[in-house]
């Protein structure tokens, strides 16, 4: 049996010798004259195929990792396909070097590539004794590493196996080719040089590559520091590393480290203390975990929104799976804008503003630079994993703050957060900032939104009334207009349905019929127009819909990211800057690539914008519904509340003139309702009654903005123009006779606005019957004209009057003329005093410091109704938010 295993051995290393005669150029007569047959044509043949092979390796660079870094100079992550850190010589030990080559190569600086004497060695050794005994030399080590490395690289299968290749002539013939590489790499390259290459390419296990990053993963040390054990412990891993590894089996490691030490001394590349010494000691590991996904990154969001940015980046590819290539074996650098303090503050303030409740709320929040677009920071309430929890809210790995493009759950509905946009069409279109509105004459409507008086229509209502404004199709712009009948839209509290209110009060509370109303006299598709011009989109990133429900009180769902960027343009004067989480990239080289960075641009004109910062500064004030937003010192800022029907999205956006910042607080898309949104206890925070923008989202952006403030000065707008602020004075055009459309699209395009009011004429309905104040008359922008508008039906005849004789004690006033061409208005009925309201929070707090209720914050998308989508209510709803 013996002597049979021999003959095997001795046969089937035939090949090798033959490789090695080949290569000392002896092939022929002398060494090979004994051949024959078919050792001989073999021979021959792999003469041919030795002569044919490429004499000099084109190897690809090797794969490395990237780095992201954030602003402040930390690693955020090292996007890799392999963990590995190419280091050059002088940052690898000598200890590691020396290392290296006792245990894999002892005459590495004597031999030329091929070690004739060792592989005849092993050659013997394998043929005559039951071990087997390698004869390759690190040089030829590091050839099959770098061809292997580059097939991975390539996903060349085909080439992946000629290199694992081991028997029969391919096994030959990858031999051949190494030994060739070898001895060509040995003349081009210096023994450093080659083993630095080495050390850099080898498998060191646990999922880790090269060197430095198998130093930095078990010791938590550069390669530079590696003690003598440290070095012995790396090198006897290489031959077999999955097995070997000391986090795989420290008992294996061990030996394996002591062959290493044993060969280091056996060589003098040690003194005996030494020896002693690092035999004697344990292995010490202080793991640290790859950064080369996301998620053991400091902010694990971030990473991934990043992530998915820079695979959209040109410069890295044409293609995204280029782009990722490049990102994963690249080698680059790239600094982004997250600051990284600043994001773990943000991170503690959301825990602790939503632990762990029975309402699945979450918050989300993103800090945005105005002027710049730079996202200082975003982060999220949850802890981020890929198992997630079953709530969907305690742990998941979806990024609430980004668009759905960037991996977002399809973002929040806004509220009226959107009425922000109905002001600055407003303002553009020449209503000013102390305009008055008039309100329409308050319906009654269902909890469902069902018109009950519905003249066309009436109904019995369906539990309790309530007092809405009622729009209908012709009070928007076609294209943007409702879908039903009939619109009906509700206040908080059932309150502010005077005739007249304020464009200021009508914003500091946000009432969502001024605003419905505002809306249907400025414009619904230009209200749009607006919208994408200030870089507001829906999550997808498409236009918001053209309908009034979503256009005016937020029924659509948009990212805090986008809320953020465009709340940014009030701060930064007009300017709109698109988000951008990253300042530079540099490659493996040092060489800095082109980014294709969005530019900022003008979207509103400067005095429109001071216009808005003035009406939204009234929201962070003692009488608005962000008064719990108001920041320490006073320091200026405008801002916005948000709730959706069900208070399942809460919102407060706000800015100051250094940064701008959306909080989220609510059940994230996708997770499960919870309990009801009223009367809630969240950790140590009570919110007594429904939740609203202001119950808890506007306190926690105070707090983060009063962080993220801190050392910066504080600094304020400039007032608005005298125009912005008053508007100027127009002449009434001529428009009796005309339907409401044209007379108000007229009036539109003189700069006026109007209001419509139903008079009994016997003139067709629907038609302009006279004006208040009367045509030819001049009137400011702030006032909106009213337009008299005939029912089809001229008003009976007044009944006799009986005078009774009488001696007037003065004499009667002359009669004072109408205005020409006009006729006599009917008198009109007295308005109805709005129902008292029950609700504490529409008082406003005291100027003192807040101790009373807020005001109503707002529910902005209560105007549901017939038209509105919207869906349930709470009994009392959240407010004009």
């Amino acid at each position: 049996m013996r002597s049979a295993l021999t003959v095997a051995r001795v046969t089937s290393l035939l090949g090798v010798f033959l490789a090695v005669a080949m290569l000392m150029g002896v092939i022929g007569a002398g060494l090979v004259a004994p051949v024959v047959g078919a050792a001989g044509l073999a021979a021959r043949e792999g003469v041919g195929m030795f002569e044919r092979l490429p004499g000099d390796l084109d190897q690809n660079p090797l794969a490395q990792q990237s780095k992201i870094l954030t602003a402040d100079g930390r690693v955020l992550a090292t996007p890799a396909e392999q963990n590995r850190i190419i280091v050059e010589s002088k940052d690898i030990s000598q200890n590691m070097k020396d290392a290296q080559v006792a245990i894999e190569d002892e005459r590495f600086y004597q031999h030329g590539g091929l070690d004739v004497e060792a592989l005849a060695r092993a050659v013997v050794s394998n043929a005559t004794s039951e071990t087997t005994q390698g004869g390759s030399t690190l040089t030829q080590q590091y050839i099959k590493l770098a061809l292997k490395d580059e097939a991975l690289k390539d996903r060349d299968e085909e080439a992946l196996r000629k290199v694992e290749a081991r028997s029969g002539m391919e096994g030959y013939v990858r031999k051949l080719r190494e030994l060739k590489y070898a001895v060509t790499l040995e003349e081009r390259l210096t023994k450093d040089e080659i083993l630095t290459g080495y050390l850099n390419l080898s498998f060191y296990g646990d999922h880790v590559y090269g060197v430095e990053a198998a130093a930095r993963h078990y010791f938590n040390v550069h390669a530079k520091d590696l003690s003598i054990a440290q070095s012995a412990t790396l090198a006897g891993i290489v031959r077999s590393p999955t097995a070997t590894n000391p986090v795989a089996n420290v008992e294996l490691a061990t030996g394996r480290r002591n062959t290493v030490l044993d060969k280091m001394y056996a060589q003098d590349l040690i003194t005996e203390k030494e020896w002693k010494k690092a035999k004697a000691s344990k292995i010490e590991l202080d793991l640290t975990d790859s950064q080369r996904s996301c998620i053991n990154s400091l902010n694990p969001y971030f990473c991934d929104y990043v992530t998915a940015w820079l695979l959209r980046q040109p410069a890295l590819g044409a293609t995204e799976a280029e782009r990722e290539e490049r990102l994963n074996t690249g080698g680059l650098t790239v600094t982004t804008t997250l600051e990284s303090d600043l994001s773990k503050k943000l991170r503690k303030i959301l825990r602790e503003t939503t632990p762990k409740n029975k309402y699945n709320l979450g918050s989300a929040a993103t800090i945005i630079e105005p002027g710049t677009g730079k996202v200082l920071a975003f982060n999220q309430s949850s802890q981020y994993t890929f198992d997630g929890s079953g709530d969907k809210v305690r742990q998941t790995s979806v990024d609430w703050n980004v668009d759905s493009a960037y991996g977002g759950p399809g973002g929040f509905e806004l509220g009226s957060v959107a009425k922000a946009y109905t002001v600055v069409t407003a303002l553009e279109k020449g209503v000013p900032v102390e305009a008055e509105i008039d309100l329409p004459t308050p319906q009654l409507a269902d909890s469902k939104g069902v018109w009950i008086n519905n003249p066309a229509d009436p109904q019995v209502p369906d539990g309790q009334t309530h007092p809405v404004a009622v729009f209908t199709k012709d009070d928007f712009q076609k294209g943007c207009t409702i879908g039903e009948d009939y619109w009906t839209v509700r206040n908080a509290a059932d309150e502010n349905h005077e005739p007249e209110i304020s464009l200021r009060k009508a914003t500091s509370l946000s009432i969502n019929t001024a605003f419905a109303t505002l809306a249907s006299q400025v414009g619904t598709c230009d209200i749009i127009e607006t919208m994408t011009r200030m870089g507001m989109h829906d999550s997808t990133g498409e236009q918001f819909s053209p309908f009034p429900p979503a256009i005016v009180l937020g029924a659509d769902y948009a990212s805090p990211m986008t809320v953020a960027s465009s709340y940014a343009t009030f701060a930064a004067g007009g300017v709109y800057c698109p988000p951008v989480p990253v300042t530079k990239i540099v490659d493996s080289n040092g060489e800095e690539l082109p980014l294709d960075l969005p530019e900022c641009e003008r979207v509103i004109d400067k005095e429109i914008a001071l216009g808005a910062v003035e009406l939204l500064k009234g929201v962070v004030s003692p009488a608005g519904s962000g008064w719990k937003a108001i920041l320490e010192g006073d320091r200026p800022a405008g801002g916005k509340t948000g709730t959706n029907n069900n208070s399942s999205h809460t919102w407060f956006a706000g800015f100051t003139k250094q940064l701008s910042i959306a909080v989220f607080i609510g059940v994230p898309t996708g997770a499960p309702a919870g309990a009801d949104r009223e009367d809630l206890q969240i950790g140590d925070t009570y919110v007594d009654g429904v939740l609203y923008g202001s119950s808890l989202a506007a306190p926690t952006w105070k707090r983060i903005m009063d962080m993220a403030s801190e050392g910066m000065p504080i600094e304020d707008w400039e007032k608005p123009s005298s125009e912005i602020l008053n508007g100027k004075r127009l002449t009434i055009p001529s428009v009796i006779g005309l339907d409401v459309a044209s007379a108000k699209k007229k009036l539109e395009e003189t700069g006026l606005t109007a209001s419509t009011q139903d008079v009994s004429s016997g003139q067709a309905a629907g038609t302009v019957v006279y004006t208040t104040p009367g045509i030819g008359s001049s009137i400011l922008t702030s006032t909106p004209v009213v337009l008299h508008v005939s029912t089809g039906t001229a008003p009976p005849p007044p009944p006799p009057v009986v005078t009774q004789p009488t001696q007037p004690s003065q004499p009667l006033p002359p009669s004072q003329p109408l205005p020409p061409s006009q006729p006599l208005p009917p008198s009109q009925p007295s308005q109805p005093s709005p129902p008292p309201s029950n609700d504490d929070e529409a008082a406003p707090p005291p100027s003192a410091p807040p101790t009373a209720p807020p005001p109503s914050d707002g529910g902005g998308d209560e105007g549901g109704g017939r038209g509105g989508g919207g869906g349930d209510r709470p009994p009392s709803p959240p407010g004009d938010d």
